[in-house]
């Protein structure tokens, strides 16, 4: 997926999701070269950093490299620049076949199937939905046991501690289970 021109400034975060594929005996070659090209994008502005999902098993080596600037044109400087087109040459030698690069944005990214990365992300309306019945009873559960611990705290500060709370969950728990939940629905191919 392409990031539409008119949202090529967004201030949104971006993740770049890259699979490539490593020739047999030259995993570690590519675990250095993620670890080098990974400490040459902290050079840019607004890198946020890089994970990587190993390959599950000995047969299938198809690394996932999923990389997070903060803005889009951060983004941009990166992949233009000279040093991240020097780290990308030095693959050659020990990965194979097509390179898969996906961007997404926003919401995109909390509908992403674990060893499945790369799908293209569901219609929009299917995420609003999906995220609005993950996001109401995860917020009324937060307040419900937040708001009492936290008596002390009003205003600003309560909804700021609520929100964070709220995301942490939303990320890290809400979203990849309904997102495995709802994926015969939002991955459904259209006909």
């Amino acid at each position: 997926m392409c990031i539409p021109k008119d949202q090529s400034m967004n201030e949104d975060s971006v993740t770049v999701i890259v699979s490539r594929r490593v020739k047999v005996g030259r995993e570690e070659d590519f675990e250095d070269w993620v670890s080098g090209i990974s400490n040459a994008a902290w050079e840019f502005e607004g890198y946020l950093g890089t994970k990587i999902i190993r390959p599950s098993t000995h047969t299938n080596l198809d690394y996932v490299v999923i990389i997070k600037f903060n803005h889009y044109k951060n983004l941009k400087n990166w992949e233009d620049s000279a040093i991240r087109a020097t780290w990308i040459e030095k693959t050659i030698d020990f990965t194979e076949g097509v390179v898969k690069v996906q961007k997404l944005t926003g919401l995109e990214f909390w509908f992403t199937l674990p060893k499945t990365p790369l799908k293209t992300p569901p219609p929009r309306y299917k995420m609003v939905i999906v995220t609005f019945l993950a996001l109401f009873p995860t917020i009324n559960f937060v307040n419900l046991i937040l708001n009492p611990l936290l008596y002390n705290f009003q205003g600003i500060l309560l909804m700021l501690i609520n929100v964070m709370v709220t995301v942490i969950f939303m990320t890290y728990g809400i979203m990849p289970l309904m997102t495995r939940l709802f994926a015969f629905w939002l991955f459904k191919a259209a006909k």
